[in-house]
């Protein structure tokens, strides 16, 4: 007969064994909840055609906000990341100077993920009951003197920047000849990179609510000829040769791209152990690139084994996240900005005259912060408490940023209206406010009033 010397420790493997085994099964089956649930309650309405914008919307925010944000995020960034491929668009980003400065480039890249931000993921009907989180309550506007708890705000934050957008664009018109590559990139690139990179492909069905998403956007942008079905807008893109002969090599494509990059992989150290790493995630990030956007920005073409690397990294993301990672939990989704009207416009009362007191050059209204922040970390607030004064210094030690938060930085906050460049900060805020609310179709209230 054969004694077991160490009976607990077979328990003990069982035990082990099974709570990983019990973990995984867990981590299945949370993780494709939310994917089911939308399906089951859109499924029908998508196989009838009967999808809304608002319903769409509501479809993209299972990847962008919970299960993929990150990669989702990512992904956006290269959709205009591809237009600096553009002589036309890069010389113009080149001449203003705005991407010639840590600053300037930290700035330009905050206000854009902001105002995407806000209008994939705020209600584009202005009416947050119509966001799966919220249905039911009554909605009323932020300046109704009768509002419970229970009431939901009219949030114009998506019109608001859309409208932003439009007057920034209107200032420069060779960018408004060619707003069709954007929305092409912006509808086309998320669903490529969950594909490629992601640890799920969109559906049939999110395919479709992304397109419809966009479709309505761009109507909201004045961008014409989008073709009004998605076979249609596929066929489209196949036959286009404008990317053949708007992408074409010139300097200022590759300066406006390096100076991007730098600020993409800003938290990279230098050395490690006397290895170049920033050097080499430079040369990832060059893996990324289709080879015509990589030949227009004058980049070298990275050997194979940087290729494998890159897609090798990807994948073990996608795959960790897949099959070890818990699902976000619904009230801590992805993302750029604070999404609930409640947490957007904590601390500030109804009227205006009440928010804190900001820099005698900016009027006192309510200003938002996002809830991350670029190298020059624009919009961060100033620490209040020696623990924040503390994590702020850390930080910058660290190379997590390259300044602390100040005035110079607009650490009171952001308004939608006042973001871009800084020489029209203080321009064509009545003209956006107007837009938005021809779209928005009521007038817009405080604390989004001026």
């Amino acid at each position: 007969m054969v004694y077991n010397i160490y009976p607990g420790m077979t328990l003990k493997a069982t035990l082990i064994g099974a709570s990983i085994i019990g973990y995984l099964i867990l981590v299945r089956t949370l993780r494709w909840k939310r994917y089911q649930a939308l399906h089951r309650k859109y499924g029908q309405k998508y196989e009838q055609g009967l999808l809304t914008p608002e319903d769409a919307q509501n479809i993209i925010a299972c990847s962008g906000q919970y299960d993929m944000p990150a990669l989702m995020n990512y992904a956006l960034s290269f959709a205009l990341f591809k237009t600096y491929a553009i002589p036309t668009i890069s010389k113009i980003l080149s001449d203003t100077k705005e991407l010639k400065s840590a600053a300037g480039i930290s700035k330009r890249y905050a206000d854009t993920e902001i105002l995407i931000s806000t209008w994939v993921f705020c209600p584009i009907s202005g009416n947050p009951s119509q966001l799966d989180s919220q249905a039911g309550n009554r909605v009323v506007k932020p300046s109704d003197s009768n509002v419970t708890n229970t009431d939901v705000l009219e949030d114009p934050r998506a019109h608001l920047a859309l409208a932003r957008v439009n007057w920034l664009h209107s200032k420069y018109p060779i960018i408004c000849l060619f707003p069709n590559t954007d929305f092409e990139t912006d509808e086309t690139v998320p669903e490529k990179w969950a594909r490629c990179y992601g640890w799920r492909e969109f559906s049939p069905m999110e395919a479709y609510a992304a397109y419809l998403f966009w479709f309505e956007i761009g109507k909201r942008m004045g961008i014409k000829d989008i073709p009004e079905s998605m076979e249609a807008f596929k066929q489209w893109i196949d036959v286009r040769e404008y990317e053949a002969r708007a992408m074409i090599p010139a300097q200022t494509n590759n300066d406006v791209a390096t100076y991007t990059t730098e600020e993409l992989i800003h938290i990279v150290p230098e050395t490690v152990l006397g290895f170049r790493l920033k050097d080499y995630v430079r040369r990832l990030t060059v893996c990324a690139l289709d080879d015509n956007v990589r030949i227009a920005m004058m980049q070298k073409q990275q050997p194979p084994y940087l290729h494998t690397i890159f897609r090798f990294t990807l994948f073990s993301f996608a795959f960790f996240q897949k099959n070890l990672c818990l699902p976000r939990s619904q009230t801590n989704p992805g993302g750029a900005i604070d999404i609930p009207l409640d947490k957007a416009t904590a601390g500030c009362p109804v009227n205006n005259s009440d928010c804190a007191k900001e820099s005698t050059q900016r009027p006192a209204f309510h200003r938002m912060h996002p809830k991350r922040y670029q190298a020059n970390p624009w919009y961060m607030p100033e620490p209040t408490s020696i623990g924040g004064q503390i994590k702020n210094w850390a930080s910058i030690r660290l190379g997590l940023y390259n300044s602390p938060p100040g005035p110079n930085l607009r650490s009171e906050g952001y308004r939608l209206e006042e973001m871009g460049p800084l020489r029209y900060e203080q321009h064509g805020h009545e003209e956006v406010l107007r837009m938005a609310e021809e779209m928005y179709g009521s007038p817009i209230s405080s604390p989004f009033s001026r």
